[in-house]
């Protein structure tokens, strides 16, 4: 039988938000979470929960704001963090601060741990038949990193994700590396869900960044322009800040969140090119590939003729390059 549709006329509804802060040690985003979230209260009645992967340090702030913590030690494997978002989402909160989400990643148990733990099975210490087997190796770590995220984007509560960051270089065939930047240490197909990403860079106690000249770091900046004015002014994350991006995912008729500010400070979205570009150079997989192909697609129109859709298209054969020859590799392993 045909599956039917209803088709009527769009209208904004209530949605989550999910916001990732990127930060390196002593930027504030433990805090700037916190605050965030309290705001998000004002609107949203109810619990705030704060998974907490850095050895407790998220109590340190128990005084400041209220909410329930959950102690997150090694293993920090995607089922893991599975696991402790159920529990906060059977106690019925309706906030989920995540500190941090690298350690899926890149800690004991992680994400990283998992392909090699699945290389040592496959190849042992055949360093030749280790290198063939990369990519088969990745199959069963990123199914797993993609049933987490998976589960993130399905739940009607909201996300406050902290990302750990380091500054990276881009090695350049024949010239000089290319400085990326802050750069947050996780899979960038979690990273690229988030509704709005913050940059906070070392010592600016919670006071977001939104212009750069490092390709990397434009590229990790989201701010969609409903929120432009509320960031027209540098601040720091509040509060304030929360309350009115809650407000706007309640949908309805509440219109973009505004600030009280008078500058105009320029704020964008990094260059939807360079954003394609960044995605593509993850792709490693063809799953990744098949949901980038989707996003260029949303994004064509907006890119620029010339250079900019020329750049991208390279960077797309060479993905499929890159795909088709680690797909080669598996079925000769």
């Amino acid at each position: 039988m045909t599956r039917t549709f209803d088709l009527k006329p769009a209208r904004r509804t209530r949605t989550p938000l999910i916001i990732g802060i990127v930060g390196p040690s002593s930027s504030g985003k433990t805090k700037s979470a916190l605050r965030l979230a309290d705001g998000f209260s004002r609107v949203q009645p109810g619990d705030i929960a704060v998974i907490d992967t850095e050895a407790g340090r998220a109590s340190q702030h128990a005084d400041a704001h209220k909410f329930l913590h959950l102690p997150f030690g090694e293993p920090f494997g995607p089922d893991d963090y599975i696991g402790a978002f159920e529990t906060c989402i059977r106690a019925g909160v309706k906030t989920i601060v995540v500190d941090s989400m690298s350690h899926q990643w890149e800690g004991s148990g992680g994400v990283l741990d998992m392909h090699e733990a699945a290389l040592d099975k496959m190849a042992g210490d055949d360093w030749k038949k280790r290198e063939r087997c990369t990519m088969a190796a990745w199959i069963k770590p990123k199914a797993a990193h993609n049933r987490m995220k998976q589960f993130v984007l399905q739940q009607q509560v909201n996300w406050i994700l902290c990302f750990r960051a380091k500054e990276k270089i881009k090695p350049v065939k024949g010239d000089e590396p290319l400085n990326l930047g802050w750069q947050p240490l996780g899979a960038p197909d979690l990273i690229y869900e988030m509704l709005v990403k913050i940059l906070l860079l070392p010592g600016v106690d919670g006071v977001p960044t939104w212009t750069s000249d490092k390709i990397g770091e434009r590229a990790l900046m989201k701010l969609p322009g409903w929120f432009r004015d509320l960031f027209a002014k540098p601040r720091q994350l509040d509060e304030d800040i929360g309350e009115q991006l809650a407000r706007w995912a309640t949908g309805g008729d509440d219109g973009a969140p505004t600030s009280a500010a008078t500058s105009r400070r320029t704020t964008s979205e990094a260059a939807p090119h360079l954003v394609l570009i960044e995605l593509l150079d993850a792709c490693d997989t063809s799953e990744l590939l098949e949901s980038t192909k989707v996003e260029m697609k949303a994004r064509w129109k907006s890119i620029p003729e010339g250079e900019a859709r020329s750049a991208v298209t390279r960077a797309f054969k060479a993905a499929e390059e890159r795909v088709e020859e680690a797909r080669q590799k598996a079925n000769n392993a």
